[in-house]
């Protein structure tokens, strides 16, 4: 005889008050269905949730054979967990988003693609690194962090980096040791480096972050084994002529794929420029695209020089913005336009005028691989805005032209941007 097992609900309803029946201290009232009511858990939900609360002594993952029961272990597994605990386990990407969302709720990155887990490691590493003091550095921990952090780090930003705030300003270095860092990291694609301090602190003095000889020689016997890396960008920090040199024998040693360069806001002026160019040989980083020299001081002497250089280089974006170059370097760089196809030119704040605009309209009818075209904030009259609007209908190439806050006037700068308007959309409907 095969006995029932389970009560239908009707029949409870009819001969139990389930307002009378209570639950008991020392355990669960048999008749008592109020625990278990509207849904109770299976046991599959229970063990996965044990597995959750025992992750440190037995972290069962893979081991779970349905995706759905691993999706819910992922859903509920606790964040406070060590990292390397994590990563050794668990590659999947709705994991590592929760836990980047978690960790930085205000902080969204461009993910394009790229796998959870790498853009959680390299920000969980630039932040170790931005904000390691002095005291905090060892050795030991630094390597630990590396061997964590290296095999899914293809792109390193770091906004800010330490110094030790010496008394004596010569000595006064910064504490992440970039060579240990850089020789570390075998996947670099990308490396974006600020020299400064977001937050000051009492001990502030003037020129405290600014990067010293060490930092230099650091920087460079790192990137002088960054045989992947690609994309070089060092901001606001003041180079001399002699760091300069040194960074440029580094790239062309040990960056032989490197493709962007991007030196802004570090003052170096003509000399560093000179001195970085003369470092170099003829077949030097051949595969240079994009290059940005904004705000170097740098003069129509040191364009010149460039003009030289990079006439021999694929670039196809160079961003010479907020260098005081005149006429003289424009007409070094647009002498050299027609020999090369560049396609984005930023000459904005370069202190131009009408001086130029003979071979400015001759390079512009000439150039037609040049997309995208400033030059906002010279000093351009009303009548070469009107020698520009005679051409625009022969130039079908540009795709974005700025005049903003020059003498050019409403009425011509409207012109010019109806046709560069046609032309883009003439190129999306192609």
């Amino acid at each position: 005889m095969k006995y029932p097992n389970t009560v239908d609900k009707n029949a409870l309803k009819a001969y139990i008050d389930l307002r009378v029946v209570r639950r008991q201290k020392d355990g669960l009232n048999s008749l008592d269905l109020k625990w278990n009511f509207d849904s109770p858990e299976s046991l599959k939900i229970l063990c996965i949730e044990a597995l959750a609360e025992n992750w440190t002594a037995n972290p069962v993952y893979s081991e779970v054979i349905f995706s759905v029961d691993r999706n819910y272990l992922l859903d509920i597994l606790s964040l406070n967990l060590s990292v390397a605990d994590l990563s050794a386990k668990i590659q999947d990407d709705v994991f590592w988003e929760r836990f980047f969302m978690s960790k930085w709720p205000h902080c969204y990155p461009q993910t394009k693609n790229r796998p959870w887990i790498k853009v959680f490691m390299e920000k969980y590493l630039a932040e170790k690194l931005e904000n390691m003091k002095s005291d905090e550095y060892e050795e030991e921990s630094m390597v630990q962090l590396l061997e964590l952090c290296a095999p899914h780090t293809e792109n390193l930003v770091l906004n800010q980096l330490q110094p030790t705030m010496s008394p004596d300003p010569e000595h006064n270095d910064h504490v992440i040791p970039l060579n240990i860092v850089l020789s570390n990291l075998h996947e670099l694609r990308k490396l974006d480096l600020t020299f400064d301090l977001k937050n000051v602190g009492t001990t502030f003095y003037l020129g405290c972050a600014n990067i010293s000889t060490n930092d230099i020689k650091s920087l460079t016997e790192g990137l002088a084994k960054c045989f992947e890396l690609q994309d070089f960008r060092l901001h606001s920090s003041k180079l001399d002529a002699e760091m300069l040199k040194l960074l440029a024998v580094a790239l062309d040693k040990g960056c032989p794929n490197l493709e962007v360069l991007s030196l802004p806001h570090c003052r170096f002026g003509d000399g560093g420029l000179l001195a970085f160019l003369e470092a170099l040989g003829p077949d030097s980083l051949p595969n240079i695209r994009t290059l940005i020299l904004t705000n170097n001081f740098l003069s129509s002497n040191g364009i010149l020089e460039l003009s030289k250089v990079i006439k021999r280089r694929k670039i196809q974006k160079l961003d010479l913005r907020l260098n005081p170059i005149k006429s003289d370097g424009a007409f070094a760089i647009f002498g050299i336009l027609r020999h090369m196809h560049v396609k984005e030119l930023n000459l904005s704040c370069c202190s131009l005028d009408d001086e130029i605009s003979f071979l400015f309209i001759k390079t512009l009818k000439e150039c037609k691989f040049l997309e995208k075209l400033n030059l906002s904030v010279n000093r351009f009259s009303h009548e070469m805005g009107e020698k520009i609007t005679e051409i625009m209908p022969q130039i079908t190439n540009l795709l974005e032209f700025d005049l903003r806050n020059t003498d050019v006037s409403t009425i011509s700068r409207m012109i010019i941007d109806d046709y560069v308007l046609k032309n883009r959309l003439k190129k999306n409907s192609s």
